[in-house]
């Protein structure tokens, strides 16, 4: 009897010491909001959650945080929400693509008569092209005439636009134009295909998409420029575009990427030859410059 007494008791003490503890846990986990100043709950969120201890409960929405945690910790995540969040920097982002076209076209021929036995006299001058000259070599009437020529061409186009934004956002800048493509579509049909003919209207331009984070006086950014033009056919675009992530200081350029286009072509005959070559080198740069 004495011993069912002493198991008893020790249940109910357990019970006591259980519910103490259940009520005690509750109660230090107690629902506490936080009401932010400059940046979205959601956004908040990803920095904040790894910081929960375990149990703990983390929501939000709007400029509202919803946290249910002990003290210890509610305190450690009011510090980090009081370091985040602050005001936004604000942010200009300035992008320059540039494209030279350069070209060479060069060659020499020869032509005329020149009959025998006659006195001969031969005439320089330069009577032809840029870098290029005639030679004349002469007897009586009769004229047999070299020509040299070099040709060469340099086209630069350079293409620089700049928008605002601040940290964490993402910003967007495009102009440019539509162009009409013809369309020609055929469709078999039981009695044989139908074609027919439209125009479709196509936009192209220059601009970027970018999406910029700081840290401290460093900068890295997701970005994709994009650069449409016409092409030289008619209904024909040059299409260039590029996305990339990089990172470097607030202020400096930094370059994107290049390409290079080369081609090339030579021919000739018993009486003279000729050769062409030309290139094609597009750059892209970006800055980041913080805004009073």
């Amino acid at each position: 009897m004495a011993g069912s007494q002493t198991a008893a008791l020790r249940l109910r003490l357990l019970l006591v010491l259980a519910a103490v503890a259940w009520f005690g846990g509750a109660r230090a986990q107690s629902l506490e909001i936080i009401t932010l100043h400059y940046r979205p709950a959601e956004q908040m969120l990803p920095q904040l959650l790894p910081m929960l201890e375990p149990g703990a409960a983390l929501t939000g929405t709007g400029d509202k945080l919803f946290v249910r945690t002990s003290p210890r910790n509610l305190a450690d995540l009011r510090r980090v929400v009081e370091e985040l969040d602050r005001m936004p920097r604000r942010l200009m982002i300035s992008v320059r693509q540039g494209a030279q076209r350069s070209s060479s076209d060069d060659g020499a021929s020869i032509s005329g008569e020149l009959p025998v036995g006659r006195e001969l006299r031969v005439y320089s001058g330069n009577r032809g092209g840029s870098g290029g000259g005639t030679v004349e070599i002469r007897r009586g009437d009769s004229i047999l005439r070299g020509n040299a020529y070099d040709a060469r061409s340099s086209v630069r186009d350079d293409v620089s636009q700049q928008v605002q934004t601040i940290e964490g956002g993402r910003a967007w800048i495009d102009v440019g134009q539509s162009i009409p493509l013809p369309l020609r579509q055929a469709v078999m049909t039981p009695r044989g295909a139908v074609v027919s003919e439209t125009t479709v209207w196509r936009d192209v331009g220059t601009g970027f998409y970018a999406e910029p984070r700081l840290s401290g006086d460093r900068v890295t950014l997701e970005i994709s420029p994009t650069r449409d033009a016409p092409g030289a056919m008619p209904g024909s675009v040059n299409i260039q575009h590029l996305s990339t992530t990089v990172s470097g200081r607030l202020g400096e350029w930094i370059e994107l990427g290049a390409s290079t286009q080369d081609s090339a072509a030579d021919g000739g005959d018993p009486a003279g030859y000729r050769a062409r070559a030309s290139r094609d080198d597009r750059r892209v740069w970006l800055r980041v410059e913080e805004l009073p």
